[in-house]
């Protein structure tokens, strides 16, 4: 029954991702449709409900008291159908303090469950969760930092349960127009299933951003970020640019650069986003190389910043 049981775990890994030593890979999925669509260039996205997610240092630069939002994210429908569901938010305190929270549920595929003479006796959806509070302060005007503790949980078999606790650590400089940031992702301790440790996403991200007004009613804003994936020595990178108009309405396109073998693979994105007195409604469309895994995923988030 533990040959079984092993084989479930490795195939449900090997669905949500090519790379057989780590797991909770959906961590390194963005939560926010915003940043899907700017190529994951989340490192350096202005305040909101994600900021937990992207960057969370950005939260203490935000003009205004709070923010709550929920997403739902179709990501690779074309092979593994699997949905990731997110609430998150962040709550002001003084004018320098911000406390960040948020929580990612994972629903992967459906894998089939075989008895030792290989017949199929029934079906299991792996599931993932975590749950996050964080913690954000801005030194100075211009400079912040904050700290996330995440406890995640892990069940990709009816015998096969694990989980892990890890931090984010962030960083960002907002002198004005420019705004640069730093990330440390996913550093803790290893998942155990009872069949060997598997190690998490942790990651390092490196960003920069600027924002162009012209007159009073356009914005652009330009997006770049590398990205350094810690236990597979592997690089990613990302490019983003959003059009805003009369701080309404928002047209997105990024590019998304990553090894298949090792995290995301490349893809461009699309995005689409609507804000009305505090409320925003984002969409994001991903198309990837012909036969990627990523191609056609889709994502929608709606945010209340009040």
């Amino acid at each position: 029954m533990k040959r079984i049981y092993t084989f479930l775990v490795i195939s449900a890994l090997a669905a949500c991702t090519t790379v057989f030593a780590q797991t909770a890979q959906f961590l390194t999925l963005p939560a926010d449709a915003r940043t899907m669509s700017m190529g994951g260039t989340g490192v350096v996205a202005p305040a909101n409900a994600f900021s937990i997610y992207n960057n969370n240092a950005a939260a203490a630069f935000s003009p205004v008291r709070g923010a709550l939002a929920a997403s739902y994210t179709l990501w690779q429908p074309g092979i593994t159908g699997s949905n990731l569901a997110n609430l998150s938010g962040f709550f002001k305190i003084g004018k320098r303090s911000a406390f960040l929270i948020g929580s990612r549920f994972y629903l992967n595929s459906e894998h089939n469950i075989t008895n030792e003479y290989g017949s199929i006796t029934g079906t299991y959806r792996p599931v993932e969760i975590s749950i996050d509070l964080g913690y954000a302060y801005k030194i100075t005007e211009t400079f912040s930092t904050a700290a996330t503790l995440r406890y995640i949980i892990s069940r990709m078999g009816p015998d096969a349960s694990g989980g892990a606790i890890a931090a984010d650590l962030g960083l960002m400089y907002n002198p004005g127009n420019v705004s640069i940031g730093l990330t440390g992702t996913n550093l803790g301790s290893k998942i155990d299933y009872g069949y060997g440790p598997y190690e998490l996403p942790a990651q390092i991200r490196l960003g920069a951003g600027y924002r162009l007004h012209i007159g009073e009613k356009h914005l652009l804003l330009a997006a770049a970020q590398a990205g350094f994936l810690i236990k597979n020595s592997g690089l990613t990178a990302g490019v983003g640019l959003e059009y805003v108009y009369n701080k309404m309405v928002s047209a997105r396109l990024g590019g998304h650069y990553g090894d298949p073998e090792k995290g995301i693979p490349p893809h461009l994105s699309l995005g689409l986003g609507f804000t009305y007195r505090g409320l925003a409604l984002n969409a994001a469309y991903l198309v990837g190389q012909k036969g990627s895994a990523v191609s056609n995923s889709l994502s929608f988030g709606l945010e209340w910043a009040f």
